[in-house]
């Protein structure tokens, strides 16, 4: 086989691959004896057929797969002897010819190629603020009372009031307010507060055990997955269900705050010593901070990423770029669909350069450990409590237990993927906080909301 290589652009060319008999005649040979041997032809004990028949019967395909094959391991190979990094993959060439598959002995195939294009990742020249997003006093002061009923202590009082949870029975009803026969029956809990209709809430407040409440539940719980979970069904059948309801209370449960101090500042922060409630304030409101941290990562990455391929000096070669696009989407996407959003596929384009670069440049990666540990420290431990006055035996045991629940997590693909994600994007912010001009600013939530929905760069 002989490969050659013609320039057709700056960052286009043609590969020309010549295959002569020699070079695939052995393996066609190969197969066929294969075949023969294994052939079940009727008239003729397995194995015994006349090669002739074989050839006849199977030569031409296979042929075609052989040759088909050791095209595309010689491109495969051409191009990393080479050290040609390409952009998308080969594409058959106009400059192929048909084929005739039943008397050719020699073949020519032609391929059209772009080549990855050079330029140079300057850091230094972006410019991007990042926003810490400040928590207002009246969201702080709503955690800060999280907190207190988190670690606070539960009773059974007699009525109810807005902040308590019931317990009970959803009965559906028809039209004329009576059970529906054969209807959806189902126990659940539902926190008064959360009920999204203030005449609802008051249908249930001051009542007792063994009363009964009739509602429209949808307009108590507008979110269908609330309604689902609520009725045990589905969430198409949930988006359907506009029935009204009766609700019959088994329990009150309400949760007394934990007073301020120093007990709740330790349950809540153990071990960082935190005495008065000033402090205690800070801590939270960092903690409260801490919850927007990702979103304002986000918005940062998505900013920076946009200046940084507009400093950029990638061209691409977008006519082969568009036919790549074109073949890669199987038939579901047309020409003037790619034309009219080009430029969107261009940008995507540059930036996978961009962050190759990146990757290459700062050594990002995420090792298997980093997920394992993830799992263990941001989805397991809360489960996993250590005990007061622990035994060595029983922290043994303990980390055993996390180590296996981790490894069992590992195994589900689609949850790793998803870890390994975020880890990777939180590496990749982190290295472009570091290395480009950074300006820090710190912005109330309302402020933050409205620029997420603005955003000043296009």
């Amino acid at each position: 086989m002989k490969v050659t290589k013609e320039n057709t652009g700056d960052l286009t060319a043609v590969l020309k691959i010549d295959i002569i008999e020699q070079d695939y005649a052995p393996k066609v040979e190969e197969q066929l004896k294969s075949y023969r041997r294994s052939a079940n032809i009727p008239g003729f004990r397995v194995g015994m057929a006349p090669m002739q028949m074989i050839k006849k019967m199977y030569e031409i395909p296979l042929r075609s797969d052989v040759i088909e094959k050791l095209v595309s391991g010689e491109l495969s190979r051409y191009l990393e002897e080479e050290n040609i990094k390409t952009l998308g993959y080969p594409l058959a060439s106009d400059k192929q010819t048909e084929i005739d598959w039943e008397n050719q002995k020699e073949f020519t195939f032609f391929f059209d190629i772009a080549i990855e294009p050079e330029f140079a990742l300057d850091l230094e020249k972006v410019e991007e603020t990042y926003y810490t997003v400040e928590p207002s006093e009246e969201m702080l002061n709503k955690f800060v009372e999280d907190i207190q009923r988190r670690f606070g202590q539960f009773s059974s009082p007699e009525k109810v009031e807005e902040t308590d949870m019931v317990y009970g029975e959803i009965i559906e009803l028809d039209e004329e307010g009576n059970v529906t026969e054969e209807g959806i029956k189902s126990h659940c809990s539902i926190a008064i507060d959360k009920i999204a209709q203030k005449t609802i809430q008051k249908k249930f407040i001051g009542k007792e055990k063994e009363a009964e409440i009739v509602f429209n539940l949808s307009k108590a719980f507008p979110n269908e997955t609330d309604r689902a979970a609520m009725l045990r069904i589905d969430k198409d059948k949930a988006k359907e269900f506009k029935s009204e309801v009766k609700f019959v209370i088994s329990s009150i449960n309400r949760i007394i705050s934990h007073e301020l101090n120093e007990e709740l500042f330790e349950k809540a922060y153990k071990g960082e010593d935190i005495k008065t409630l000033e402090d205690f304030r800070k801590r939270a409101k960092k903690d409260l901070s801490e919850t927007y941290k990702r979103e304002a990562d986000r918005y940062f990455t998505n900013q920076a990423t946009k200046e940084i391929i507009k400093n950029s000096s990638i061209e691409l070669p977008n006519e082969f770029m568009k036919r790549w696009i074109l073949a890669n989407g199987q038939g579901k996407l047309t020409s003037e669909q790619i034309e009219n959003e080009y430029q969107m596929y261009e940008e995507s384009l540059k930036w996978q350069l961009i962050e190759a670069k990146l990757v290459e440049k700062f050594s990002l990666s995420v090792t298997k450990d980093e997920v394992k540990q993830y799992f263990k420290e941001a989805l397991i431990g809360n489960y996993f409590p250590q005990a007061e006055n622990e035994t060595e035996q029983q922290t043994k045991e303990r980390l055993e237990a996390m180590e296996s629940v981790a490894d069992n997590m590992i195994k589900n693909q689609e949850q790793t993927k998803q870890v390994y994600e975020y880890l990777f994007d939180q590496k990749l912010t982190q290295t472009l906080k570091e290395n480009i001009k950074l300006k820090e600013q710190t912005i109330s939530v309302d402020e933050f909301i409205k620029l997420v929905q603005n955003p000043t760069k296009e």
